[in-house]
């Protein structure tokens, strides 16, 4: 198996800035992230985060709603480390956020570990 295809610990980091909609949500996002039918990502835990624990994007915090305040840090393992992968994961918290109710900009962080 080629390295990039190996499953892989990661760090994704949601936050909505001044916004507390992602810290009040984050069980909620949590869930159903957790209770989803497929093997793309395995969650493992998650907790609140604050402005210690994001590396600050190379934008002005005004195009988003930033700096970021509040967020969650939803640990697991991604299928692969691979674009498609990333970018289905970045779907998933995406739609997840908009069913949860959140409407400010989110600030997305995948990292692996």
């Amino acid at each position: 198996m080629h390295a990039s295809r190996a499953r892989t610990q990661v760090r994704v980091n949601v936050n909505s800035g001044q916004d507390q909609a992602v810290a009040t949500t984050a069980r909620q996002l949590a869930d159903h992230i957790r209770n989803l039918d497929q093997d793309v990502f395995v969650y493992r835990s998650h907790e609140a985060t604050g402005l210690d624990a994001v590396v600050h994007p190379p934008i002005d915090d005004r195009a988003w709603n930033g700096p970021p305040r509040h967020g969650v840090v939803l640990r697991g393992e991604l299928a692969e480390w691979t674009p498609e992968a990333i970018g289905w994961l970045s779907e998933v918290i995406a739609d997840t956020s908009a069913q949860a109710g959140i409407r400010s900009p989110l600030l997305l962080t995948i990292t692996r570990m």
